[in-house]
């Protein structure tokens, strides 16, 4: 499929770009995009959350007092949870939350989310980012001109730009990040996409069926 392509101020060009259509013409999986995000966050747990049970509080070897004729109830440690010191009652053990997921499952998830982001006109692509000095109000001038500027914005470079992340790390709401290593969740946690036209190339070649 053909998608356009802007200038770097964001002005509309002649120029289009080819996308494979089995990476931005397919018809959305749900499902897949449901458990992809879900794996990917999954994965950022830590699971290290630890309390004692009583097996592992110190103390409480003797019994606190004798069975019968103190007047108090019946105990048989001090490690019991109704001490204070005690165990938990259901104590928790670190655990891990990591899911895995086949290599075409997760391609598949990209490309839903992209092809679902050109079906919507969400998808846009400038010819590359001139950013050779740091400088946000140059952001802020390329968004507004394609009129996503109060938009939650995912902007993917195709290599490491150093201006581009400088100029836009302080603007609210969006996100950059090398195509190479973009994900489903991160594609699909953003109302708009801007990307180069280069990424465009990584991601038919890193997607295609």
């Amino acid at each position: 499929m053909k998608l356009k392509v802007y200038s770097p101020e964001g002005k509309a060009t002649q120029k289009k770009v080819d996308g494979l259509d089995s990476v931005f013409g397919i018809e959305p999986n749900e499902h897949v995009v449901y458990l992809a995000v879900k794996a990917e966050l999954n994965n950022l747990r830590q699971g290290s959350v630890k309390t004692k049970s009583r097996a592992e509080v110190s103390g409480g070897g003797k019994k606190p007092w004798k069975q019968k004729g103190g007047g108090r109830a019946r105990a048989g440690s001090t490690r019991s949870p109704i001490f204070v010191g005690g165990g938990h009652t259901f104590a928790i053990s670190p655990k891990t939350y990591s899911m895995s997921l086949p290599k075409k499952v997760k391609r598949l998830a990209r490309r839903s989310v992209l092809s679902d982001k050109a079906k919507s006109d969400s998808l846009f692509v400038v010819d590359a980012f001139n950013f050779d000095k740091p400088k946000t109000k140059d952001v802020i001038a390329l968004l507004d001109t394609l009129k996503i500027a109060d938009k939650k914005l995912l902007i993917l470079t195709s290599t490491f730009d150093e201006g581009l992340m400088l100029s836009g790390r302080n603007l609210k709401n969006v996100a950059i990040i090398e195509t190479a290593f973009v994900s489903a969740y991160d594609l699909i946690d953003n109302e708009a996409i801007l990307m180069d036209k280069a990424s465009i190339e990584i991601l038919n070649a890193q997607l295609a069926d």
